[in-house]
């Protein structure tokens, strides 16, 4: 059976389980990700939210794996401090991870390597949107947007002192971790405290952590003996970090508004598995190296953030215009890579984002809104070993969206205009304008469930790693070459670079509705998609090893590119206090064509593609019980790409448990949650590093939560 009709069987099954029973009451939350105030329920583009008990079960240290187990979503790890989204296949710069609907303003778009700045066991919530958002948040939203919530700034006065604490350890690599929130108000004054603590040891694996194919590849060939290299078992070594941040806001509320402010501080160090970054050594560090056992040089990050909001909003109470929402974000940003303990390559980004946006909602046929967007960023990597020189990067866009609603049937429309400049310390910069546009027709069947179709344009600028690379990235392990090198090191055929430019088509169904019972109360989620991506731009492994680092050569360039899917999800209440969840999700990405003249390996497959995955949940609640039982299976990954290496299939099984009690004024909970139960060897397709650091083992993590 192929894997179209796993998912096609996968999905059938779930849509023919019975049910008879009612389903849970939930929450109606409005999504920010959609400027007229809509529930994710009724936006047209697939939108989820991870909210609540749900949230803080899944909560982790990196942002990609507390997403992971979300519909479209995978994690493209890097050892255990890192993990940044993946949506249907797209990540990096065509990602964009926003805090509060603005751009995180860090550096974790630049490599692969590189932390997001957000603390998900801060977030009151996670607001998904799966496919093209550039119409409303610009070039880097081309595949999607993950909006961390955390309500730093108030919006409204609190009746009395409110807050949190939350202490949680995990076996699977000693961390202890602490989270506290607290929040008061007098008068129109409300204010807001946070803060986070984390530290953890080496990951624990099942088996060895690195897999050396050319190694046992060549040893095999030839009929010789593989001779040991480097290796740890039962561990991930220099995988360990620790990270703290606390934030403090407060805003000046009135009936018809507020306007507030906060400041965060993060400090974050992490470990680079070992193994993923090793030079080739001169004489007299071949000797030094011999002395340690051969153990490759410890390489780590040192982060620290400095981040500044204002945000306001202005409720005009008028017959036509509804409210205005000013937002301005300032980054200062840092990381040093440290080599064996030395500061190595220094890389900072100092960001400013502001955005106005105003609605209307006369009570006529049209709602709207209008939206201006600037952004200006200065981003260095200093160093002996620094791949990218300095650049600023400037962008201004410009957009409108408007809705309609008549009889059954509900009408979406936007556009976007956006130049984006960047330029590069040395050399001439690049100007690109852009133009983004978007439909999408929804059929109401009932009230609670719709059929939509939408199409989207999309364009997106390149950055300047893509244009202005050139040199060896340390962390990574690779020798990255950008498109607009006057004189690279080596010839990888490179040319100008263009923009990409996106067509995505999407055909949903989505079927809600909390407060009925019987068949109704069954939730499905479902949508296909086709994106067709021109000038798609990626960095080619071009099978060439740089002399002086050793490392491969990797060169950005376009190339037509096509992706298409599918993902579903159906939730069906079998009993008044027991659910199961069928679930699935697949994406497929190839180039539309063969690079002329590729020596080896001419694979037309997209790297690092998360696989097919299909499975099921069940859950329950009882009294002050709730609990879930969760089983993935993962595909293995057998087209990797061009010189790339395939991963294997695996079967991860997770169990999730709450009690919630009251001690007086203050309500607690305590959660358990048991995951990779299997002990599976999980190697993720979409990680650079799937070679060198597994996804961790079986482990226990338990905490306790106090509520007042």
């Amino acid at each position: 059976m192929n894997k179209t009709s796993k998912l096609a069987l996968a999905i059938a099954g779930a849509l023919t389980v019975p049910t008879v029973y009612a389903a849970e009451t939930l929450e109606e939350i409005n999504v920010t990700v959609s400027p007229l105030d809509k529930p994710a329920d009724a936006v047209a583009a697939p939108v989820s939210v991870l909210s609540g008990d749900e949230l803080r079960s899944a909560a982790s240290a990196t942002l990609g794996q507390t997403l992971q187990n979300e519909l479209g979503l995978a994690n493209a790890s890097f050892g255990s401090g890192v993990g940044l989204p993946v949506i249907r296949g797209q990540s990096a710069n065509r990602v964009k991870v926003l805090n509060d609907n603005l751009d995180v303003g860090d550096a974790s778009n630049t490599s692969s390597d590189h932390a997001a700045t957000v603390e998900s066991l801060l977030a009151e919530r996670i607001e998904i949107l799966r496919g093209p958002a550039a119409l409303r948040y610009g070039s880097g939203a081309i595949g999607g947007v993950v909006n961390v919530i955390d309500g730093r700034i108030p919006t409204a006065i609190p009746e009395e002192l409110e807050g949190a604490l939350e202490m949680r350890h995990n076996t699977g690599n000693s961390q202890d971790a602490g989270v506290f929130r607290l929040s008061g108000g007098a008068g129109q004054v409300a204010w807001y405290l946070d803060g986070v603590y984390r530290d953890s040891d080496n990951t624990e694996i099942p088996g060895l952590a690195i897999i050396h194919h050319e190694e046992e590849e060549h040893a095999e060939e030839e009929g010789e003996e593989h001779e040991e290299e480097f290796n740890t078992d039962g561990f991930v070594a220099n995988s360990n970090a620790r990270a703290h941040s606390y934030s403090g806001g407060a805003s000046w509320i009135t009936d018809s508004g507020y306007l507030g402010f906060s400041i965060n501080r993060l400090e974050n160090n992490y470990g680079i598995p070992l193994g993923a970054h090793a030079h080739h050594e001169e004489e007299g560090e071949e000797e030094e190296h011999e002395e340690h056992g051969g153990e490759p040089e410890i390489v780590r990050i040192d982060q620290e953030q400095t981040r500044y909001d204002l945000k306001g909003e202005h409720r005009f109470g008028g017959e036509y215009w509804d409210k205005l929402l000013f937002r301005l974000g300032y980054n200062d940003y840092v990381h040093v890579e440290l080599e064996g303990g030395k500061p190595g390559t220094r890389f900072t980004n100092e960001a400013w984002e502001s955005r106005i946006e105003v609605t209307h909602d006369g009570g006529g046929e049209w709602r709207g809104a209008y939206g201006l967007q600037l952004s200006d960023k200065d981003f260095a990597a200093i160093g002996e070993e620094a791949f990218v020189q300095p650049s600023n990067t400037q962008s201004t866009g410009a957009f409108v969206m408007k809705e309609r609603a008549w009889g059954d049937w509900h009408l979406d429309l936007g556009g976007r205009l956006e130049r984006v400049s960047v330029d590069p310390q040395n050399g001439s910069g690049e100007d690109y304008n852009l133009i983004g546009a978007s439909a999408a027709l929804q059929y109401f069947l009932a009230e609670h469930q719709h059929l939509s179709l939408g199409l989207t344009r999309a364009e997106r600028a390149p950055v300047a790693e893509e244009l202005f690379a050139d040199g060896a990235h340390v962390a990574e392990g690779r020798y990255l070459v950008g498109a607009h090198v006057a004189e690279p090191r080596y010839l990888v055929s490179n040319a100008d670079l263009d923009k990409e430019n996106s067509v995505n088509l999407e055909l949903g169904y989505h079927h809600h509705n909390q407060e009925a019972s019987g068949w109704h109360a069954v939730r499905i989620e479902a949508s296909v998609f086709y994106n067709r991506v021109g000038d798609y731009i990626y960095a080619r492994n071009t099978d060439k090893e740089d002399e002086e680092s050793g490392f491969p050569v990797y060169a950005y360039g376009n190339r037509d590119a096509t992706f298409y899917g599918a993902e579903a999800s159906v939730k069906v209440p079998l009993h008044q206090f027991l659910h199961l969840t069928l679930f699935g999700d697949a994406v497929r990405a190839r180039f539309d064509d063969s690079i002329d003249g590729a020596a080896g390996n001419n694979s037309r497959d997209v790297p690092r593609m998360p696989p097919l995955r299909v499975g099921l949940a069940l859950g329950g609640d009882y009294n002050q019980w709730s609990w879930e039982w969760r089983t993935t299976r993962a595909d293995e990954q057998d087209r990797p790409g061009a010189f790339e290496e395939p991963t294997d299939s695996y079967t991860r099984m997770d169990l999730t448990a709450r009690y919630n009690l009251e001690l007086g004024d203050t309500d607690a909970v305590l959660f358990v949650s048991g995951r990779n139960l299997l002990d599976e060897e999980i190697r993720n397709s979409t990680s650079l590093l799937r070679d060198y650091a597994p996804e961790m083992g079986r482990s226990v993590e338990a905490g306790v939560r106090f509520i007042f």
